[in-house]
């Protein structure tokens, strides 16, 4: 898919605004064959209850690592949401684009749910990814892993150039 850095990019974006998860926040995106939006969702506590990010996370206090067991994780995890916020008929073939990998649990889902190709950004520390992938590969889903890009970073040399971005600079070498 051509357009997959921007997908993720925006799974990034959202993930940020909507995730209430205090350890990662993820965002899930489901493309129809068409790569019309048809599902969206992001982690978070089941409607109702008390938000990670508002001190209710047992992962959080009891510092289980990121991407190992997910038993005592009270969110709905962002791929669990758009697979059951959208509609089962339209996601046959499907595209799933989510900001990191899958856990096991929801692979399973996915391996269920219709979705043909998932796109993700990598994570080096999800221990369970192997067994994730196996699965993944076994139901005949494609795969498509994305390393995060690094971020720009912009580093300034004032000894180089002393002048701040509100003093007039004259060139000693002009163009003109």
């Amino acid at each position: 898919m051509k357009n997959a850095q921007k997908w993720l990019t925006a799974c990034d974006q959202l993930a940020q605004t909507f995730s209430t998860c205090s350890k990662k926040q993820y965002a899930a995106i489901i493309l129809n064959e068409q790569n019309r939006v048809i599902g969206f969702g992001y982690n978070g506590s089941p409607p109702g209850h008390p938000h990670c990010t508002d001190g209710h996370c047992p992962r959080y206090w009891e510092n289980t690592p990121n991407g190992q067991t997910y038993d005592n994780c009270i969110a709905n995890h962002a791929e669990t949401n758009a697979i059951i916020w959208s509609d089962p008929a339209q996601r046959t073939n499907a595209t799933l684009i989510i900001n990191g990998p899958p856990c096991h649990t929801c692979t399973k889902l996915i391996c269920t749910s219709g979705i043909t190709h998932l796109i993700h950004y990598t994570d080096p520390n999800y221990k369970q990814w192997n067994t994730c992938v196996d699965l993944l590969l076994t139901s005949k889903i494609k795969i498509t892993s994305i390393p995060r890009p690094t971020p720009l970073t912009v580093t300034l040399n004032l000894i180089q150039n002393p002048y701040s971005p509100n003093e007039e600079y004259i060139s000693e070498n002009p163009i003109f």
